[in-house]
């Protein structure tokens, strides 16, 4: 074959060639004997469309012939039936084909797991000897229903027809490999093949674990129930994009904008993110997205396939949503409902920051993510834990340490807001910040003649408190109904630690310098004062080493009203049900900061301190600059009138 640059579509056109033994297909000579699946293939592996030596267009490109590989190796898969044609089938091929990062926002019943399998298992056939795919879900049981299970489907259908296709099947360790059993061999290549990887075992998310570190020309990975994996998913995955072919696909039903479906989905800067304008009205269609040559793909109900036939016709596509189904939907729950608009419209919930306790674009505009720049060495360090062990509801024990000081903030005529501006008696200007030095998760045995979980804690924080040079008096945990915790840091360790009950009622403190309302009033309970504790120290700018994860666990945490017009946060078991895990980060952050306030860390917003323009009169803003610089030098963390 004449392999050159691919470029144009040429006509299909078979005709008889002189020579008895060939026949002539997309400008080519085949051998009569050649399979028309083997042709598609090499058709395909040589990029579908060139131009040969002799200027001829060759093949129609590849979507035409990956459709008609998939035509013939899978008769069952309908791309159209009479007049009426699979648009989405036909859409997910293109995308697939097309964008290196690819989200599927689809409804329920859109065939978005069929239709990427299909395609994937295709071009893997074609390029088997040097690509990896890694297909994904959530766990073992949701891989074998979903994804892997229509993979496997697609390869026995096809090798039970033409046995010389590449690929055998591995159930015990989910695997498609390329070489067969050979005792005679060293071992097999699970290299080139396909891999089904469970992303969470039991409760606790593992991500693509060991598997990140494989190298190959080409690389795929396939994410089904992408929605129900942290945005940390997209993080283990970059290590398989340094190769030459690399591509990334992640499907599921949208309902968040900060797990990795929705991140992966987000609208590109240029159209503004999630809170831009981006059209999810009726209609399939696509929109580029924040990652390079990325694409996201929505299909929602209202134009299913199935939408697009006279209401009296049966459905010609019955394994997609129908019509009845969107009408049964809405009379349950509204067309409303977050159920209808997600799993019908495959819509992303809209406004979700107006009801979220903190969200990312206000960590980034407000510099949450960036590294402090300390003005000196006089800082104060905060170790806190938020507590969990006996494997209650599979929460995680985190450990971490917050510091709080003065950071450098050069002032001038741009600034528009800073925060706390201080001058010290030998000079220099800063402003206070607190920032995240770092998160651990506490790693408790549970082996037979193991000490108690209690005592366990209680050593991990002593040598870590050692190790930082942090005084027990500067330690904040919550103390909840755990008293046998309280109880194992008095005997261990000191009982001038600090425990703080998140279930309390809020504190009479003021909200903050701007909400001059005592937190009681403001609040319902101690943990939503907590939280909104790190929100107002976000939009301060006074936060500084925000993780991405600790970020999503933030955001992903909705609020509410309750009697007396107070903030409530949702509880932590309907954040469960909702997100798969408990914001056990989020929270250790919130008793540190908390623990900061009570150290003399202070929340506060106040106008650039720049001289007054000339002609121009003292106001009250600028008495309390005075006073504030005044109180600093004294060393007087409040003050009252």
């Amino acid at each position: 074959m004449d392999a050159e640059a691919p470029v144009a579509v040429a006509p299909t056109v078979v005709t008889k060639s002189k020579t008895a033994n060939q026949f002539r297909r997309y400008n080519l000579l085949w051998p009569n004997s050649k399979d028309p699946l083997a042709l598609e293939m090499d058709m395909i592996r040589h990029g579908g469309s060139w131009i040969s030596k002799k200027g001829d267009p060759i093949g129609n490109g590849l979507f035409f012939h990956f459709r008609r590989f998939q035509e013939i190796a899978w008769p069952e898969k309908v791309w159209s039936k009479g007049p009426f044609v699979n648009h989405w089938a036909e859409k997910c091929l293109e995308v697939y084909l097309n964008y290196t990062y690819v989200g599927g926002m689809g409804c329920a019943g859109s065939g978005k797991s069929d239709s990427f399998g299909g395609n994937v298992l295709t071009d893997w056939y074609a390029h088997c000897d040097c690509t990896t795919v890694l297909v994904s879900s959530t766990d073992l049981k949701s891989l074998e229903l979903r994804i892997w299970g229509m993979i496997k489907k697609y390869h026995r259908a096809a090798k039970s027809g033409r046995p010389w296709l590449p690929g055998y099947l591995i159930e015990g360790k989910q695997m498609l490999t390329l070489n067969p059993r050979d005792d005679a061999a060293e071992g097999r290549d699970f290299k080139n093949g396909i891999i089904a990887v469970a992303c969470k075992k039991g409760s606790q998310f593992v991500g693509l674990g060991p598997l990140i570190g494989i190298h190959n020309k080409r690389v795929r990975l396939l994410a089904d129930e992408c929605n129900l994996m942290p945005r940390a998913f997209l993080d283990s995955a970059a290590n398989l994009s340094k190769c030459q072919d690399f591509k990334l696909v992640g499907l599921g039903n949208p309902n968040e904008t900060t797990n990795a479906h929705g991140f992966l989905c987000e609208p590109s800067a240029e159209l503004g993110g999630w809170e831009g304008a981006i059209d999810q009205g009726p209609g399939t269609k696509t929109w580029p997205t924040r990652f390079p040559n990325g694409i996201c793909l929505q299909l929602p109900g209202s134009d299913s396939p199935n939408m697009r036939t006279p209401p009296d016709v049966a459905p010609p596509f019955p394994f997609l949503i129908t019509r009845q189904q969107m009408l049964d939907d809405a009379a349950i729950w509204g067309v409303d409902d977050w159920h209808y608009t997600m799993m019908n419209e495959a819509k992303m919930p809209r406004g979700q920051g107006s009801r979220r306790v903190l969200t990312r674009q206000a960590c980034v505009k407000f510099k949450a993510f960036t590294e402090p720049n300390w003005r000196d060495s006089r800082r104060t360090s905060i170790a806190f834990l938020d507590a969990a062990y006996r494997g209650v509801g599979g929460d995680r024990c985190v450990f971490g340490e917050l510091q709080f000081g003065m950071e450098v903030e050069p002032l001038n005529e741009e600034s528009l807001v800073t925060t706390m501006i201080s001058q010290s008696p030998e000079g220099g200007r800063g402003r206070h910040i607190i920032a995240l030095i770092d998160l651990i998760s506490i790693p408790l045995s549970s082996a037979q003649g193991a000490e108690s979980p209690e005592d366990q804690i209680v050593k991990f924080v002593m040598d870590h408190c050692a190790r930082r040079a942090i005084e027990p008096t500067n330690f904040y945990y919550d103390a909840g109904m755990r008293t046998s915790l309280v109880t194992a840091f008095s005997r261990l360790w000191d009982p001038h630690v600090n425990s703080i009950d998140c279930g309390a009622k809020p504190s009479e403190q003021m909200v903050s310098s701007e909400i001059q309302v005592s937190c009681r009033d403001y609040y319902s309970k101690l943990v939503t004062e907590m939280w909104y504790s790190v929100r107002y120290t976000v939009e301060a700018g006074q936060f500084r080493g925000l993780t991405e994860e600790a970020c999503t666990e933030f955001c992903q945490r909705e609020w509410k009203m309750v009697s007396g017009n107070r903030i409530e946060i949702e509880s932590k078991e309907d954040m469960k049900v909702k997100t798969g895990r408990s914001p056990d980060l989020a929270d250790a952050i919130a008793i540190g900061l908390a623990g900061a306030r009570q150290k003399g860390f202070l929340i506060t917003k106040m106008s650039t301190l720049l001289p007054p323009k000339e002609g121009n009169k003292k106001d009250w803003r600028d008495t309390l600059r005075e006073r504030a610089r005044s109180f600093n030098r004294k060393g007087l963390l409040n003050h009252k009138a």
